[in-house]
């Protein structure tokens, strides 16, 4: 796969945003992040962690210009109404959904992309694994596995180039919609995460010979 050097709008600095994009900034792309308050907490910390060097702007604001892919890693409760008020600036790219919609019949928003930036390349993206597992994807030299799905055109090269470039080995279940079988391994992950208090620092893995 050839590398690309991509434009990346980061829509949340929260642990799943702050990490990934820290990433791909180090992979050579051009990444900024949005915040809600420039002199809140999640701004403060990335600005510490990168040595002041994180491009930081509100959304819209990050979202202006070429804008190869937009990572939503927002909580999931305000996705709908981003979509909406930013569907212009949206639509015609490629979105990345890692917002799950905690406690709600659906946990991804491909209805509300569909509604709003119909025009969009939409794939589900790091929305099974908690956080930790992006900072350290290597358990024992062995290389965890990220699950994911959206359309299978020329988008899909770049969405796994920066899956790979977090460390983790993409594995495609195919287009949207299996999105609500990607959601149940997220589902799986919570449940023995948190539920059976195993840790965040679990992952899975694919075997085949």
């Amino acid at each position: 796969m050839s590398e690309e050097k991509l434009v990346i709008a980061v829509l949340g600095a929260g642990n799943i945003g702050r990490t990934v994009g820290q990433k791909w900034s180090m992979a050579g792309h051009e990444v900024r992040f949005s915040v809600n308050d420039p002199a809140g907490t999640n701004a403060q910390v990335l600005r510490t962690e990168t040595a002041n060097q994180a491009v930081i702007g509100t959304i819209e604001e990050v979202l202006r210009g070429d804008t190869d892919v937009v990572l939503v890693a927002l909580p999931g409760d305000v996705v709908e109404m981003v979509a909406q008020k930013y569907a212009t600036q949206l639509d015609g790219r490629i979105i990345i959904d890692a917002a799950n919609r905690m406690g709600e019949d659906s946990m991804h928003n491909l209805a509300h992309f569909q509604q709003y930036a119909p025009q969009a390349q939409l794939y589900r993206a790091f929305n099974t694994l908690g956080w930790v597992n992006f900072a350290e994807p290597d358990f024992h030299g062995i290389q965890a596995d990220l699950f994911y799905c959206g359309p299978d055109g020329e988008a899909r090269p770049k969405v796994e180039q920066l899956i790979s470039e977090i460390g983790l080995r993409p594995v495609y279940l195919g287009g949207n919609d299996r999105m609500g079988l990607l959601d149940s391994i997220a589902a799986l992950w919570f449940t023995l995460a948190l539920g059976q208090k195993k840790g965040r620092h679990i992952a899975f893995k694919v075997l085949g010979m």
